[in-house]
Protein backbone atom coordinates (compact mmCIF):
# COMPACT_ATOMS: atom_id res chain seq x y z
CA UNK A 1 0.00 0.00 0.00
CA UNK A 2 1.24 3.86 -0.67
CA UNK A 3 2.59 4.93 2.63
CA UNK A 4 3.22 8.32 3.67
CA UNK A 5 6.08 8.61 6.38
CA UNK A 6 7.23 11.60 7.83
CA UNK A 7 8.88 12.02 11.12
CA UNK A 8 9.65 15.52 12.98
CA UNK A 9 11.88 16.34 16.27
CA UNK A 10 10.88 17.79 19.00
CA UNK A 11 11.28 21.31 20.51
CA UNK A 12 11.53 24.70 18.34
CA UNK A 13 14.21 26.04 20.45
CA UNK A 14 16.21 23.02 19.35
CA UNK A 15 16.69 23.82 15.93
CA UNK A 16 18.36 27.77 16.76
CA UNK A 17 19.43 28.10 20.16
CA UNK A 18 21.85 25.13 21.63
CA UNK A 19 21.08 23.60 24.54
CA UNK A 20 23.42 22.73 27.56
CA UNK A 21 23.75 19.34 28.35
CA UNK A 22 20.17 18.07 29.83
CA UNK A 23 22.12 16.06 32.84
CA UNK A 24 22.17 18.30 35.86
CA UNK A 25 24.98 15.97 37.25
CA UNK A 26 28.53 14.78 35.24
CA UNK A 27 28.33 11.83 33.40
CA UNK A 28 30.48 9.25 35.21
CA UNK A 29 33.79 8.32 32.30
CA UNK A 30 34.74 5.09 30.79
CA UNK A 31 38.40 4.20 30.86
CA UNK A 32 39.73 5.53 27.41
CA UNK A 33 41.56 3.87 25.27
CA UNK A 34 40.58 5.46 21.88
CA UNK A 35 38.57 2.66 20.70
CA UNK A 36 36.61 1.31 23.25
CA UNK A 37 33.35 3.20 23.74
CA UNK A 38 32.96 2.01 27.25
CA UNK A 39 29.62 0.24 26.47
CA UNK A 40 28.86 -3.41 26.05
CA UNK A 41 28.88 -5.43 22.53
CA UNK A 42 26.37 -7.72 22.40
CA UNK A 43 26.69 -11.50 20.96
CA UNK A 44 25.15 -12.83 18.09
CA UNK A 45 23.15 -15.18 20.34
CA UNK A 46 21.89 -11.93 22.38
CA UNK A 47 20.84 -9.88 19.22
CA UNK A 48 18.72 -12.34 17.24
CA UNK A 49 17.33 -13.46 20.90
CA UNK A 50 16.32 -9.95 21.62
CA UNK A 51 15.35 -9.57 17.94
CA UNK A 52 12.84 -12.61 18.14
CA UNK A 53 11.51 -11.04 21.43
CA UNK A 54 11.23 -7.41 21.15
CA UNK A 55 10.90 -6.99 17.41
CA UNK A 56 7.57 -8.93 15.93
CA UNK A 57 4.75 -6.95 17.27
CA UNK A 58 2.07 -8.85 19.27
CA UNK A 59 -0.87 -6.73 19.67
CA UNK A 60 -3.67 -6.65 17.06
CA UNK A 61 -2.52 -3.05 15.08
CA UNK A 62 -6.11 -3.18 14.00
CA UNK A 63 -7.49 -2.74 17.50
CA UNK A 64 -4.94 -0.44 19.22
CA UNK A 65 -7.18 1.55 21.69
CA UNK A 66 -8.80 0.79 24.49
CA UNK A 67 -10.80 3.53 24.31
CA UNK A 68 -10.74 4.86 20.83
CA UNK A 69 -10.16 9.07 20.67
CA UNK A 70 -12.29 12.05 19.44
CA UNK A 71 -10.68 14.23 17.11
CA UNK A 72 -13.45 16.74 16.46
CA UNK A 73 -15.56 18.23 18.93
CA UNK A 74 -16.36 16.85 21.42
CA UNK A 75 -12.65 15.77 21.92
CA UNK A 76 -11.37 12.88 23.75
CA UNK A 77 -7.81 11.82 24.54
CA UNK A 78 -8.62 7.72 24.33
CA UNK A 79 -6.59 5.30 26.04
CA UNK A 80 -3.80 2.92 23.66
CA UNK A 81 -4.49 -0.77 24.96
CA UNK A 82 -1.57 -1.85 26.83
CA UNK A 83 -0.20 -4.60 25.01
CA UNK A 84 -0.29 -2.34 21.91
CA UNK A 85 1.97 0.24 23.77
CA UNK A 86 4.02 -2.18 25.25
CA UNK A 87 5.16 -3.00 21.39
CA UNK A 88 6.95 0.53 21.22
CA UNK A 89 8.28 0.06 24.16
CA UNK A 90 9.76 -3.11 23.24
CA UNK A 91 11.52 -1.77 20.11
CA UNK A 92 12.63 1.75 21.74
CA UNK A 93 14.65 -1.52 24.32
CA UNK A 94 15.57 -3.32 21.42
CA UNK A 95 17.59 -0.32 19.80
CA UNK A 96 18.89 0.41 23.00
CA UNK A 97 20.32 -3.12 23.77
CA UNK A 98 22.42 -3.45 20.35
CA UNK A 99 23.65 -0.17 20.58
CA UNK A 100 25.06 -1.31 24.74
CA UNK A 101 22.97 0.91 26.54
CA UNK A 102 20.74 -0.10 29.57
CA UNK A 103 17.04 -1.34 27.71
CA UNK A 104 14.68 -1.62 31.15
CA UNK A 105 12.63 1.44 29.60
CA UNK A 106 8.99 1.46 30.76
CA UNK A 107 5.83 3.64 29.68
CA UNK A 108 3.82 5.26 32.29
CA UNK A 109 0.32 6.00 32.58
CA UNK A 110 1.07 9.97 33.13
CA UNK A 111 3.31 10.04 30.53
CA UNK A 112 1.08 7.74 27.73
CA UNK A 113 -1.71 9.97 28.71
CA UNK A 114 0.41 13.10 27.98
CA UNK A 115 1.27 12.05 24.40
CA UNK A 116 -2.39 10.75 23.29
CA UNK A 117 -3.13 14.62 24.52
CA UNK A 118 -0.57 15.59 21.91
CA UNK A 119 -1.66 12.39 19.19
CA UNK A 120 -5.41 13.79 19.11
CA UNK A 121 -4.29 17.64 18.79
CA UNK A 122 -2.02 16.59 15.56
CA UNK A 123 -4.87 14.17 14.12
CA UNK A 124 -7.42 17.12 14.61
CA UNK A 125 -5.34 19.54 12.71
CA UNK A 126 -4.16 17.25 10.17
CA UNK A 127 -0.21 18.37 10.19
CA UNK A 128 2.69 17.18 11.73
CA UNK A 129 4.42 19.90 13.95
CA UNK A 130 5.44 20.63 17.67
CA UNK A 131 3.73 23.82 17.22
CA UNK A 132 0.41 22.60 16.41
CA UNK A 133 -2.19 26.24 16.22
CA UNK A 134 -5.45 25.73 18.31
CA UNK A 135 -8.59 24.79 16.91
CA UNK A 136 -11.36 27.66 17.19
CA UNK A 137 -13.56 24.88 18.85
CA UNK A 138 -11.07 22.58 21.01
CA UNK A 139 -10.95 23.66 24.91
CA UNK A 140 -8.41 25.70 26.08
CA UNK A 141 -7.19 22.94 28.44
CA UNK A 142 -7.50 20.28 25.90
CA UNK A 143 -5.32 22.38 23.87
CA UNK A 144 -2.57 22.97 26.63
CA UNK A 145 -2.12 19.33 27.17
CA UNK A 146 -1.96 18.53 23.80
CA UNK A 147 0.35 21.57 22.70
CA UNK A 148 2.96 20.45 26.08
CA UNK A 149 2.97 16.72 24.38
CA UNK A 150 3.85 17.72 20.69
CA UNK A 151 6.52 20.63 21.66
CA UNK A 152 8.62 17.57 24.11
CA UNK A 153 8.00 14.72 22.13
CA UNK A 154 9.23 12.24 19.11
CA UNK A 155 6.12 12.84 16.61
CA UNK A 156 5.17 10.92 13.36
CA UNK A 157 2.85 10.48 10.83
CA UNK A 158 2.04 7.59 8.46
CA UNK A 159 -0.94 7.38 5.86
CA UNK A 160 -2.35 4.09 3.66
CA UNK A 161 0.09 2.19 5.92
CA UNK A 162 -1.80 -1.30 6.89
CA UNK A 163 0.54 -2.16 10.12
CA UNK A 164 1.71 -1.33 13.32
CA UNK A 165 1.92 2.60 13.36
CA UNK A 166 3.77 2.84 17.10
CA UNK A 167 6.22 0.01 16.12
CA UNK A 168 7.28 1.18 12.70
CA UNK A 169 7.53 4.82 14.24
CA UNK A 170 10.46 3.32 16.48
CA UNK A 171 11.78 2.26 13.50
CA UNK A 172 11.31 5.46 11.69
CA UNK A 173 12.99 7.43 14.66
CA UNK A 174 15.63 5.25 14.17
CA UNK A 175 16.39 5.36 10.81
CA UNK A 176 16.02 9.42 10.81
CA UNK A 177 17.91 10.27 7.64
CA UNK A 178 15.60 11.69 5.36
CA UNK A 179 16.40 15.11 4.41
CA UNK A 180 14.80 17.33 7.22
CA UNK A 181 16.79 15.33 9.54
CA UNK A 182 19.43 13.92 8.43
CA UNK A 183 21.90 16.87 9.58
CA UNK A 184 20.95 16.55 13.21
CA UNK A 185 19.24 11.99 13.41
CA UNK A 186 17.83 13.67 17.00
CA UNK A 187 15.00 11.75 17.07
CA UNK A 188 17.56 8.98 17.22
CA UNK A 189 19.66 10.73 20.30
CA UNK A 190 16.64 11.32 22.30
CA UNK A 191 16.05 7.10 21.80
CA UNK A 192 19.47 6.40 22.80
CA UNK A 193 20.07 8.80 25.68
CA UNK A 194 21.95 7.18 28.12
CA UNK A 195 19.56 8.56 31.40
CA UNK A 196 16.03 7.95 29.98
CA UNK A 197 14.06 5.71 32.24
CA UNK A 198 10.24 6.47 31.66
CA UNK A 199 8.94 7.20 28.11
CA UNK A 200 4.80 7.52 26.95
CA UNK A 201 3.44 6.62 23.62
CA UNK A 202 -0.16 7.96 22.32
CA UNK A 203 -1.45 7.47 18.30
CA UNK A 204 -4.67 8.98 17.15
CA UNK A 205 -6.17 9.32 13.24
CA UNK A 206 -7.35 12.11 11.11
CA UNK A 207 -10.50 12.70 9.61
CA UNK A 208 -8.83 11.58 6.44
CA UNK A 209 -7.27 8.37 8.16
CA UNK A 210 -3.69 9.71 8.16
CA UNK A 211 -2.34 7.84 11.42
CA UNK A 212 -0.11 10.60 13.78
CA UNK A 213 1.79 9.30 16.86
CA UNK A 214 3.98 10.67 19.67
CA UNK A 215 6.92 9.59 22.25
CA UNK A 216 7.22 11.33 24.69
CA UNK A 217 10.73 11.27 25.87
CA UNK A 218 12.33 13.68 27.31
CA UNK A 219 13.05 12.05 30.85
CA UNK A 220 16.03 11.72 32.95
CA UNK A 221 15.05 9.84 35.82
CA UNK A 222 17.68 6.68 35.41
CA UNK A 223 19.31 6.51 38.69
CA UNK A 224 22.83 5.17 37.82
CA UNK A 225 24.81 6.69 35.57
CA UNK A 226 25.64 5.10 32.68
CA UNK A 227 29.47 5.00 32.08
CA UNK A 228 30.88 5.82 28.27
CA UNK A 229 33.25 7.55 25.98
CA UNK A 230 30.43 7.38 23.00
CA UNK A 231 27.07 6.21 21.24
CA UNK A 232 27.62 4.71 18.20
CA UNK A 233 25.21 3.88 15.66
CA UNK A 234 25.45 1.37 14.19
CA UNK A 235 27.16 0.24 17.64
CA UNK A 236 31.04 -1.23 17.72
CA UNK A 237 30.99 -5.06 17.34
CA UNK A 238 28.11 -7.10 16.12
CA UNK A 239 25.32 -5.61 14.57
CA UNK A 240 21.87 -6.52 13.04
CA UNK A 241 21.59 -5.64 9.41
CA UNK A 242 17.80 -5.50 10.06
CA UNK A 243 18.32 -2.15 11.74
CA UNK A 244 20.74 -0.20 9.41
CA UNK A 245 19.67 0.02 5.50
CA UNK A 246 21.69 1.64 2.76
CA UNK A 247 20.99 5.15 2.94
CA UNK A 248 21.05 5.31 7.19
CA UNK A 249 23.63 8.00 8.37
CA UNK A 250 25.73 6.77 10.82
CA UNK A 251 26.24 8.53 14.28
CA UNK A 252 28.68 8.92 16.95
CA UNK A 253 27.09 10.56 20.11
CA UNK A 254 30.46 11.94 22.28
CA UNK A 255 30.45 12.40 26.31
CA UNK A 256 30.58 15.50 27.04
CA UNK A 257 32.59 15.15 29.82
CA UNK A 258 35.63 13.81 28.13
CA UNK A 259 35.04 15.74 24.76
CA UNK A 260 34.71 19.20 23.65
CA UNK A 261 32.45 20.37 21.44
CA UNK A 262 33.54 19.33 18.10
CA UNK A 263 34.93 21.89 15.25
CA UNK A 264 33.14 20.74 11.89
CA UNK A 265 36.32 21.51 10.17
CA UNK A 266 38.74 19.42 11.37
CA UNK A 267 37.02 16.42 11.92
CA UNK A 268 37.78 13.17 9.43
CA UNK A 269 36.23 10.30 8.96
CA UNK A 270 37.68 7.24 7.59
CA UNK A 271 35.51 4.43 6.76
CA UNK A 272 37.15 0.65 5.51
CA UNK A 273 35.12 -2.41 4.70
CA UNK A 274 37.44 -5.24 4.96
CA UNK A 275 36.31 -7.83 2.45
CA UNK A 276 36.97 -6.03 -0.39
CA UNK A 277 39.74 -3.52 1.48
CA UNK A 278 37.71 -0.48 0.13
CA UNK A 279 38.08 2.68 1.78
CA UNK A 280 35.59 6.15 2.39
CA UNK A 281 37.25 9.45 3.51
CA UNK A 282 35.10 11.76 4.37
CA UNK A 283 36.14 15.08 4.78
CA UNK A 284 34.82 18.60 5.82
CA UNK A 285 33.05 20.26 3.54
CA UNK A 286 29.73 21.77 2.19
CA UNK A 287 26.94 18.54 2.08
CA UNK A 288 23.45 18.99 1.07
CA UNK A 289 21.10 16.96 3.02
CA UNK A 290 19.99 14.02 0.33
CA UNK A 291 18.38 10.84 0.65
CA UNK A 292 21.87 9.14 -0.25
CA UNK A 293 25.25 9.96 -1.33
CA UNK A 294 28.55 11.20 1.27
CA UNK A 295 27.28 13.31 4.09
CA UNK A 296 29.22 14.98 6.60
CA UNK A 297 28.17 17.43 9.89
CA UNK A 298 28.91 18.18 13.14
CA UNK A 299 25.67 18.93 15.37
CA UNK A 300 26.71 20.29 18.81
CA UNK A 301 23.28 21.36 20.28
CA UNK A 302 23.02 18.21 22.58
CA UNK A 303 20.07 16.06 21.38
CA UNK A 304 19.85 13.81 24.02
CA UNK A 305 23.36 14.21 26.31
CA UNK A 306 26.09 15.60 23.71
CA UNK A 307 27.07 16.54 20.60
CA UNK A 308 27.27 14.40 17.80
CA UNK A 309 29.09 13.74 14.65
CA UNK A 310 26.88 12.45 11.59
CA UNK A 311 28.44 11.07 8.36
CA UNK A 312 27.36 8.50 5.48
CA UNK A 313 29.71 6.99 2.80
CA UNK A 314 28.20 7.26 -0.71
CA UNK A 315 28.06 3.89 -3.16
CA UNK A 316 26.93 1.63 0.10
CA UNK A 317 23.69 -0.34 -1.59
CA UNK A 318 23.77 -2.28 0.87
CA UNK A 319 24.72 -3.51 4.50
CA UNK A 320 25.69 -7.04 4.52
CA UNK A 321 25.57 -9.99 7.29
CA UNK A 322 29.78 -10.86 7.30
CA UNK A 323 30.54 -7.38 6.23
CA UNK A 324 33.29 -5.75 8.77
CA UNK A 325 33.50 -1.73 8.58
CA UNK A 326 36.81 0.06 10.64
CA UNK A 327 35.99 3.61 11.74
CA UNK A 328 38.00 6.19 12.66
CA UNK A 329 36.97 10.11 13.46
CA UNK A 330 40.06 12.44 14.00
CA UNK A 331 39.91 15.74 14.78
CA UNK A 332 38.46 15.09 17.99
CA UNK A 333 39.35 17.14 21.38
CA UNK A 334 38.82 16.28 25.23
CA UNK A 335 37.58 19.03 27.36
CA UNK A 336 41.15 19.58 28.30
CA UNK A 337 42.27 20.25 24.75
CA UNK A 338 44.18 17.12 24.07
CA UNK A 339 43.49 15.39 20.55
CA UNK A 340 41.48 12.75 20.80
CA UNK A 341 40.59 9.66 17.92
CA UNK A 342 37.79 7.39 18.11
CA UNK A 343 38.12 4.29 16.18
CA UNK A 344 35.82 0.77 16.65
CA UNK A 345 35.05 -1.67 14.03
CA UNK A 346 31.18 -2.72 13.40
CA UNK A 347 30.06 -6.63 12.04
CA UNK A 348 27.47 -6.65 10.14
CA UNK A 349 24.91 -10.03 10.82
CA UNK A 350 21.37 -10.60 10.34
CA UNK A 351 19.15 -10.88 13.64
CA UNK A 352 16.48 -13.01 11.71
CA UNK A 353 18.84 -15.83 10.19
CA UNK A 354 21.27 -15.83 12.63
CA UNK A 355 23.36 -18.96 12.95
CA UNK A 356 24.13 -20.01 16.44
CA UNK A 357 27.63 -21.52 16.90
CA UNK A 358 28.42 -24.86 16.38
CA UNK A 359 29.42 -25.73 19.79
CA UNK A 360 25.24 -25.75 20.32
CA UNK A 361 24.75 -27.52 17.18
CA UNK A 362 23.37 -31.34 18.42
CA UNK A 363 25.41 -34.41 17.12
CA UNK A 364 24.07 -36.22 14.10
CA UNK A 365 23.63 -40.17 13.60
CA UNK A 366 26.03 -39.84 10.56
CA UNK A 367 29.00 -42.08 10.72
CA UNK A 368 31.18 -40.97 8.34
CA UNK A 369 31.96 -37.50 9.79
CA UNK A 370 33.48 -37.62 13.43
CA UNK A 371 37.13 -35.75 11.51
CA UNK A 372 35.88 -34.29 8.74
CA UNK A 373 36.36 -30.46 8.55
CA UNK A 374 32.84 -29.95 7.46
CA UNK A 375 31.36 -31.86 10.59
CA UNK A 376 29.90 -28.92 12.59
CA UNK A 377 28.30 -27.52 9.21
CA UNK A 378 26.74 -31.18 8.26
CA UNK A 379 25.07 -31.51 11.89
CA UNK A 380 23.89 -27.68 11.50
CA UNK A 381 22.15 -28.44 8.12
CA UNK A 382 20.97 -31.90 9.84
CA UNK A 383 19.24 -29.90 13.16
CA UNK A 384 17.75 -27.49 10.68
CA UNK A 385 15.94 -30.32 8.39
CA UNK A 386 18.13 -29.14 5.49
CA UNK A 387 19.64 -32.81 4.97
CA UNK A 388 18.00 -35.75 6.88
CA UNK A 389 19.46 -37.06 9.65
CA UNK A 390 20.03 -40.80 8.85
CA UNK A 391 21.80 -43.70 10.03
CA UNK A 392 24.70 -44.56 7.99
CA UNK A 393 26.76 -42.63 5.99
CA UNK A 394 26.91 -38.90 4.73
CA UNK A 395 29.48 -39.66 2.11
CA UNK A 396 30.84 -35.86 2.24
CA UNK A 397 33.87 -36.19 -0.23
CA UNK A 398 31.05 -37.40 -3.14
CA UNK A 399 30.00 -34.51 -5.75
CA UNK A 400 26.80 -33.22 -4.72
CA UNK A 401 24.03 -33.73 -6.94
CA UNK A 402 21.95 -31.15 -8.81
CA UNK A 403 18.50 -31.84 -7.06
CA UNK A 404 20.44 -32.87 -4.12
CA UNK A 405 21.72 -28.59 -4.31
CA UNK A 406 17.93 -27.59 -5.18
CA UNK A 407 16.68 -29.59 -1.88
CA UNK A 408 18.89 -28.00 0.24
CA UNK A 409 18.54 -24.30 -0.97
CA UNK A 410 14.84 -24.78 -0.67
CA UNK A 411 14.69 -26.37 2.97
CA UNK A 412 17.21 -24.34 4.31
CA UNK A 413 14.42 -21.41 2.77
CA UNK A 414 11.59 -23.08 4.22
CA UNK A 415 9.67 -23.95 1.41
CA UNK A 416 7.45 -26.53 1.72
CA UNK A 417 7.41 -28.88 -0.70
CA UNK A 418 5.03 -31.61 -0.98
CA UNK A 419 6.17 -35.27 -0.73
CA UNK A 420 5.84 -36.97 -4.39
CA UNK A 421 2.97 -39.13 -5.87
CA UNK A 422 3.68 -43.22 -5.69
CA UNK A 423 5.69 -43.69 -8.13
CA UNK A 424 7.50 -40.41 -8.98
CA UNK A 425 10.95 -39.30 -8.23
CA UNK A 426 11.44 -38.30 -4.39
CA UNK A 427 12.85 -34.54 -6.38
CA UNK A 428 9.52 -34.05 -9.21
CA UNK A 429 8.21 -31.44 -6.72
CA UNK A 430 11.32 -29.60 -5.78
CA UNK A 431 11.54 -29.35 -10.25
CA UNK A 432 8.01 -28.31 -10.08
CA UNK A 433 8.76 -25.46 -7.61
CA UNK A 434 11.90 -24.43 -9.28
CA UNK A 435 10.39 -24.29 -13.04
CA UNK A 436 7.32 -22.31 -11.76
CA UNK A 437 9.90 -19.54 -10.18
CA UNK A 438 12.39 -19.97 -13.14
CA UNK A 439 14.99 -21.27 -11.71
CA UNK A 440 17.85 -21.78 -13.88
CA UNK A 441 18.57 -25.72 -13.44
CA UNK A 442 19.73 -28.11 -16.58
CA UNK A 443 17.79 -30.66 -14.72
CA UNK A 444 14.57 -28.65 -15.56
CA UNK A 445 14.45 -29.68 -19.13
CA UNK A 446 16.24 -32.67 -18.94
CA UNK A 447 15.50 -35.24 -15.68
CA UNK A 448 19.03 -37.31 -16.38
CA UNK A 449 20.89 -34.17 -15.95
CA UNK A 450 19.20 -34.24 -12.07
CA UNK A 451 21.68 -37.12 -10.91
CA UNK A 452 24.47 -35.80 -12.21
CA UNK A 453 26.84 -33.30 -10.39
CA UNK A 454 26.58 -29.56 -10.16
CA UNK A 455 29.53 -27.19 -10.71
CA UNK A 456 30.00 -24.20 -8.51
CA UNK A 457 29.52 -21.95 -11.39
CA UNK A 458 25.80 -23.42 -11.90
CA UNK A 459 25.70 -23.53 -8.42
CA UNK A 460 25.81 -19.60 -8.66
CA UNK A 461 23.25 -19.07 -11.25
CA UNK A 462 21.06 -20.98 -8.90
CA UNK A 463 21.18 -18.88 -6.06
CA UNK A 464 21.05 -15.52 -8.04
CA UNK A 465 17.60 -17.05 -10.23
CA UNK A 466 16.10 -18.25 -6.78
CA UNK A 467 16.42 -14.09 -6.11
CA UNK A 468 14.45 -13.65 -9.11
CA UNK A 469 17.68 -12.42 -11.18
CA UNK A 470 18.49 -14.05 -14.48
CA UNK A 471 22.25 -14.06 -14.42
CA UNK A 472 24.46 -16.84 -16.05
CA UNK A 473 28.30 -17.27 -16.06
CA UNK A 474 30.37 -14.68 -14.87
CA UNK A 475 27.90 -12.87 -14.02
CA UNK A 476 26.30 -14.92 -11.41
CA UNK A 477 29.56 -15.57 -9.68
CA UNK A 478 30.09 -11.81 -9.56
CA UNK A 479 26.43 -11.51 -7.80
CA UNK A 480 27.75 -14.42 -5.18
CA UNK A 481 30.77 -11.91 -4.44
CA UNK A 482 28.92 -8.57 -4.54
CA UNK A 483 27.15 -9.84 -2.15
CA UNK A 484 29.02 -11.76 0.31
CA UNK A 485 27.26 -15.13 -0.51
CA UNK A 486 30.43 -16.18 -1.76
CA UNK A 487 34.06 -15.50 -0.66
CA UNK A 488 35.67 -18.01 -3.63
CA UNK A 489 37.08 -20.97 -3.46
CA UNK A 490 40.75 -19.70 -3.57
CA UNK A 491 40.09 -15.40 -3.72
CA UNK A 492 36.96 -13.62 -4.14
CA UNK A 493 37.22 -13.11 -7.64
CA UNK A 494 35.48 -15.03 -10.58
CA UNK A 495 38.79 -16.95 -11.22
CA UNK A 496 38.67 -17.30 -7.85
CA UNK A 497 35.51 -18.77 -7.55
CA UNK A 498 36.40 -21.43 -9.25
CA UNK A 499 33.33 -21.97 -11.31
CA UNK A 500 34.08 -24.95 -13.56
CA UNK A 501 35.21 -26.87 -10.33
CA UNK A 502 32.56 -29.82 -8.84
CA UNK A 503 31.20 -28.74 -5.62
CA UNK A 504 31.29 -32.05 -2.78
CA UNK A 505 28.47 -32.32 -0.68
CA UNK A 506 30.41 -30.89 2.17
CA UNK A 507 31.03 -27.72 0.32
CA UNK A 508 27.48 -27.50 -0.84
CA UNK A 509 26.27 -27.67 3.13
CA UNK A 510 28.56 -25.62 3.89
CA UNK A 511 27.71 -22.86 1.12
CA UNK A 512 24.33 -23.05 2.05
CA UNK A 513 25.11 -21.83 5.75
CA UNK A 514 27.61 -19.21 4.44
CA UNK A 515 24.26 -17.82 2.48
CA UNK A 516 22.17 -18.48 5.65
CA UNK A 517 24.59 -16.44 7.99
CA UNK A 518 24.69 -13.68 5.30
CA UNK A 519 20.99 -12.95 5.39
CA UNK A 520 20.09 -14.66 2.08
CA UNK A 521 16.43 -15.12 1.44
CA UNK A 522 14.22 -16.41 -1.41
Amino acid sequence: MYRKLITLLILTVLLSTPLTPLSTTPLSSAADNGTDSGLPSRSGEQIADMWAKLMHPKADFKKPYSVAPKTVKPYSAGALRADYIQDGVNAVNFYRFISGLPYDLKATAALNAQAQYGAVLLAATGYLTHTPKKISDMPDDFYKQGYDSTSSSNIYSSYGYDDHIVARSIDAYMEDSDVGNLDRVGHRRWILNPPLQEIGIGQAESADDTSFSALQVFDMNRKTKVDYHYIAYPAAGLFPIEAFGANYAWSVSINPDEFADPIKKNIQVTLKRQRDGKQWTIAPGSYNATVSGAYLNVENSYYGSGPAIIFRPEGVDAYRAGDKYEIAITGLKSTSGASKTVRYTVEFMSAEHYVPSAATTPATRFTDIAKHWAKASIEWAAGKGIVSDIKGPFRPEDDVKEEEMLKMLLASQGVPIPPPDDGEEWSTNYYDYATNNGYNLAGSTDQKLRHLPMDRQSVAELIAAAKGLNYTGDRAIQYLLDNGYSKGKTAATVAGYAGSDPLTRAEAVQFIRNLIEAGYTL
